[in-house]
């Protein structure tokens, strides 16, 4: 049996890529590929395979191609591999020195490339490939660093480095590394900032943006012709049917395989569980179809009576559709048309498995992929909620990866991100972003309704100093309630209903003694400075309090590394009880965090808000109101002899 089974291997190198056009790297693969036609011709290899990769760098273990072209070798069907060059095989002394001179070896594969003269057949031919092999890594490596270089001097210019525009921004087309405001992508940008400052939670946002068809900022780049993936992959993942409940799309492309033009084409599509019958147990959508060309049409009734209705984008089947058709009034040879439909399954509690067919004239050609849709989710939007992008600033260099060989990412220390200030057009004003942040670093929670509490991250507890939670239907309480109250006296809660009609009363005192725009201007300092100092008498508890706990810890640990020391406690229990104890790093990074706001605070002029004048009077207390005129409320415990609280809240000041 002659062994002359050849596959020839294809790559179109990312070097290559800055020196040639479009049409010269579509050319190259055309010239490697006639170049290895001819040569298997002329030695009468018998080619049973031709794998190519693009847009894969030599280094990259994880070509799909490659993969399944050594796939075929280490099932013995393979007798030659025939390449261009070496390089186009790998850049990678480990990937030459597995395949090329061991696994080929035992898999019986001859090795050959046609510039480099390479076979590995022949002895003589080893050393070369191996230099050759050194050189292409030593290659790679200085252009990676090259690179890495080039990319840090940009970023810290100001240039967006970024393979693609993050949400709400486009490539500037006269320079790709400065950005511009996309004014689609911009508006839900600034729908989700709003909607924050109204009390919405991040799932509230993300379920009003999908029940509206907004479309995530995957799903938007993808319809405006972007190649970005995620997850980080060449290829879209694909389903051969349905199972799992989510939004699914499902594209369906249709060719005229005849030789003739197809009139008033008719495509029957049936989403089934039997192969037979339409089952619209799930919500079908008409979406993002060619309008000009394609028309879709339902019926209830039996396909003999052609009680066909006809469908608009965004319109969703009737439970009871026995078929949904696609109506193609024109459809040239060799034509290729595409369309799309979507699928959300609600629920699938018996595990169902539902697959999408296409019935046709025999003679058209036809294919269907299902993949999932990327919907809005709860990171997306704090994502977008706290990137520096939408108020003008560029902050890169967040992730990087090992190396050239290795693309795991990885996240770099906040020291060592790169920022540039006003880069770029903002989306977000400065101040809308300082409110946004001030209160997501407050970890403020949505209730089950998908709002935020009017009061959340504001109400402490004055005899600890710990966040009030809710509890219960309509109730605050002091966060130490969930270790029984061990650290705190405190212990009575507050009803929500009165703190606001306190809070609400305390506003409207204030507002009616600063009314007067007169008054206001004239007005000596005293009442801000004593605001001033106010806050900073709270963070000093606060700092006072934190600085005790650490001076414990630090006590209690060199006490256990003594009784450690003297053999009183095992290895196993110290190493348990150190780490178990041993948290301050927190506890200084919140001393530090606390002794640079009390620097901000005594350096800050203060200037008289026009906030006071906003507000006649204000009957009904929402989050808004209460972010903008109070910093924090703090709740005493209940005095016993006449069941009073007292309550202090400290206001704003800008």
């Amino acid at each position: 049996m002659n062994k002359n089974r050849a596959v020839l291997y294809l790559r179109l190198s990312d070097e290559d890529k800055d020196k040639l056009s479009k049409e010269e790297l579509s050319e190259s693969i055309k010239n490697q590929e006639k170049m290895l036609k001819n040569y298997a011709f002329n030695q009468h290899f018998k080619i049973v395979g031709i794998y190519n990769d693009e847009d894969y760098s030599g280094a990259d273990k994880n070509r799909p191609n490659f993969n399944k072209m050594i796939d075929k070798c280490r099932q013995g069907l393979v007798d030659i591999v025939l390449v261009k060059s070496q390089s186009r095989f790998a850049r990678d002394m480990e990937l030459i020195e597995k395949y090329v001179h061991n696994l080929f070896h035992e898999w019986n594969i001859r090795f050959i490339t046609l510039i480099d003269r390479i076979d590995n057949t022949k002895k003589e031919t080893k050393k070369t490939s191996q230099l050759m092999a050194m050189t292409d890594q030593w290659y790679l490596e200085d252009t990676s660093n090259n690179i890495r270089q080039t990319l840090k001097i940009k970023r810290k210019n100001g240039e967006y480095t970024g393979s693609f525009a993050p949400y709400g921004y486009l490539k500037d087309n006269t320079n790709k590394n400065h950005l511009v405001v996309d004014k689609i992508a911009s508006q839900v940008v600034k729908r989700i900032y709003d909607e924050y400052l109204k009390g919405h939670g991040l799932f509230k946002i993300a379920s009003n943006l999908n029940n509206d068809n907004i479309l995530s900022p995957l799903e938007y780049k993808k319809l405006n012709g972007s190649k970005i993936q995620i997850p980080l992959l060449k290829n879209y993942e694909t389903y051969e049917y349905i199972k799992k409940t989510g939004s699914y799309k499902v594209d369906v492309t249709i060719k005229n395989n005849q030789n003739k033009i197809l009139k008033n084409l008719k495509v029957y599509n049936y989403l089934t569980l039997d192969n037979l019958n339409f089952n619209n147990n799930c919500d079908i959508y008409i979406r993002g179809y060619p309008k000009d060309k394609v028309k879709f049409y339902y019926t209830t009734k039996t396909l003999a009576k052609k009680n066909w209705i006809k469908l608009k984008e965004n319109d969703i089947l009737p439970k009871n559709t026995t078929c949904l058709i696609t109506s193609i009034n024109f459809l040239d040879k060799d034509f290729i048309i595409n369309y799309q439909l979507e699928i959300t399954l609600k629920e699938n509690k018996k595990h169902l498995i539902y697959y999408f067919n296409v019935l046709t004239n025999n003679n058209i050609y036809k294919n269907i992929k299902i993949r999932k849709k990327y919907l809005w989710s709860m990171q997306t939007i704090k994502k977008i909620l706290t990137n520096e992008f939408y108020i003008g600033n560029l902050v890169q260099f967040k992730t990087t990866t090992v190396s050239y060989k290795n693309h795991t990412v990885i996240h770099n220390h906040q020291k060592d991100w790169i920022k540039a200030l006003n880069t770029h057009e903002a989306i977000i004003d400065k101040k809308t972003w300082d409110t946004v942040q001030n209160r997501l670093s407050k970890k403020s929670r949505s209730n089950k309704t998908g709002f935020i509490h009017p009061f959340s991250g504001k109400v402490f507890c004055m005899d600890c100093h710990q966040i009030f939670f809710k509890c219960g239907n309509g109730y605050l309480s002091c966060k130490d309630k969930k270790s029984n109250f061990l650290n705190c006296h405190n212990k009575k809660f507050v009803k929500i209903e009165y703190l606001t009609k306190y809070i609400n009363d305390k506003l409207n005192d204030l507002l009616n003694k600063f009314y007067d725009e007169t008054i206001l201007r004239s007005l000596n300092q005293k009442y801000f400075n004593k605001i001033k100092e106010e806050k900073i008498n709270l963070l000093q508890d606060e700092l006072n309090n934190l600085n005790k706990k650490l001076q414990d810890k630090n006590t209690y640990l060199i006490k256990l590394y003594e009784e450690h020391t003297k053999g009183l406690i095992s290895d196993k229990e110290f190493v348990v009880l150190k780490n178990n104890y041993n948290d301050n790093a927190k506890l200084e990074n919140r001393i530090g965090n606390i002794k640079k706001e009390m620097t901000i605070i005594k350096n800050k002029k203060i200037d008289i808000s026009n906030i006071y004048l906003k507000y006649r009077h204000i009957d009904n207390l929402n989050i808004e109101l209460i972010n903008e005129f109070i910093d924090k409320i703090l709740i005493g415990p209940i005095n016993l002899k006449n069941n009073t609280r007292k309550i202090k809240i400290i206001w704003n000041f800008k």
